[in-house]
């Protein structure tokens, strides 16, 4: 069996990324991007001589604490121009969930009107639901569903015709990508119908943000959210707010701390070491965009490149994997069909006679590693039938996976 030709650019991005060089040589494959890929040099390097250089606290009357006030402010401009942010309010946070139900209490106390709905569509990871659904339901607003038709695993044709549309919407939270089964919806055009019933939009952009060139300006979310371990960097979570609506959001907070711009949201001090590898990250794709024969734009301007420059790799090596396990009669997948722009690199699978638990494991003996479970995408599990019975093996492409190792799972799974 033939399997795809590794592009040059990943082969560039393995180089740089240490864990999946020495793990190589263990024989170890990761294909459990979706839950975190391994971190890339730069970031590494950064967090260290962040660390080596002398910690300090924002504000502080030091050089320590000037190097860390340049770090926050170069990584919300590298955010910005990765996403094409321009008009929003970058703030960080431990993770994408925590960053969530922090937003999501202030914009219940702001946004939930009597007789209203939010509404939620089971394609989401579930950090992008019960933040919204709990918030609102304190004050007495339900959530309706956007469904997911098990056939086409895209949401129902008629969903922007249900009648929740007709009333008041507070809120709307979709995925820019599903984690679980890679579908991409139309956000922009869920934007437009949601903001035309006076709601907010939430995006989930935890999964796509590796796997496509995001432009925020095209979108219409108001508030978005990234983690940065999911594009080479590290344990971080990202939330960009329109600049009027982060103005006017009130969140707790202590009553000492600044009560305008970012820093209102970002509750005590922040993991600055891991923004220290944020900029890394940045530095290091861009690095790698230009080594791959791009123009090599700095920071966040060369990290948008170099997703631009991953994102075809990995989806013809996601591709690649389907083709094949659909010739397998004892294995049913989860993809939905699509062309580029329409799907992540990612894909659920169940085996005949086996646990999702069980293929995890077998595979891991083989230093194959995917997950598990329902992937947080609880919703989307009960749709489809599989959340009473282990949910799905997943596995997902990153930028540095190469041909022969999905060609090495292919034939594990078959083995299955």
């Amino acid at each position: 069996m033939s399997t795809p030709v590794d592009s040059e650019v990943t082969l560039h991005l393995r180089r740089h990324v240490p864990a999946v060089v020495s793990g190589a040589e263990r024989g170890w494959r990761f294909f459990d991007g979706p839950s975190g890929t391994q971190m890339i040099d730069g970031c590494i390097d950064a967090m260290r001589d962040y660390l080596l250089a002398g910690v300090a606290n924002r504000r502080e009357a030091a050089p320590t604490g000037d190097l860390t006030e340049e770090i926050i402010a170069q990584a919300r401009a590298d955010v910005q121009l990765l996403l094409n942010g321009t008009g929003y309010r970058v703030v960080f946070g431990q993770n994408m969930t925590s960053l969530a139900f922090a937003l999501a209490h202030a914009a219940a106390r702001q946004r939930a009107r009597s007789g209203s709905a939010i509404v939620l569509s089971e394609l989401e990871h579930f950090g992008n639901v019960d933040p919204w659904r709990q918030a609102f339901a304190e004050r007495g607003v339900p959530a309706t569903w956007l469904p997911v038709d098990p056939g086409t695993l895209r949401l129902s044709a008629d969903v922007l015709d249900l009648p929740v549309w007709s009333g008041p919407v507070d809120l709307v939270a979709i995925t820019l990508a599903s984690n679980a089964i890679g579908t991409v919806p139309d956000v922009a055009k869920i934007a437009e119908v949601a903001h035309q019933a006076g709601a907010l939009v939430a995006v989930d952009g935890v999964h796509a943000v590796p796997h496509q060139v995001v432009d925020l300006a095209e979108l219409g979310a108001d508030l978005f959210f990234c983690s940065a371990y999911k594009f080479y960097g590290p344990h971080i979570g990202i939330a960009l707010i329109k600049e009027e609506l982060a103005e006017s959001l009130v969140p707790y907070k202590l009553a000492p701390a600044p009560a305008s711009g970012p820093d209102k949201f970002e509750t005590g001090s922040q993991n600055h070491e891991a923004i220290a590898g944020l900029v890394g990250t940045f530095t290091s794709l861009a690095h790698l965009a230009g080594e791959a024969g791009g123009t090599g734009g700095a920071g966040g301007t060369g990290a948008r490149e170099a997703i631009g420059q991953l994102t075809q790799g990995q989806l013809r090596l996601a591709d690649w994997i389907e083709s094949e396990l659909r010739g397998m009669p004892k294995v049913q997948l989860f993809r939905a069909d699509g062309a580029s722009g329409e799907r992540a690199p990612t894909i659920a699978f169940r085996v005949a006679g086996r646990h999702p638990a069980e293929c995890a494991d077998l595979l891991r003996q083989r230093g194959l590693f995917i997950t598990y479970g329902d992937v947080y995408a609880s919703a989307l599990a009960e749709r489809l039938g599989v959340a009473a019975d282990g949910g799905w093996a997943r596995l997902g492409i990153a930028g540095y996976n190469l041909g022969e190792e999905a060609a090495a799972l292919v034939e594990a799974i078959a083995a299955l």
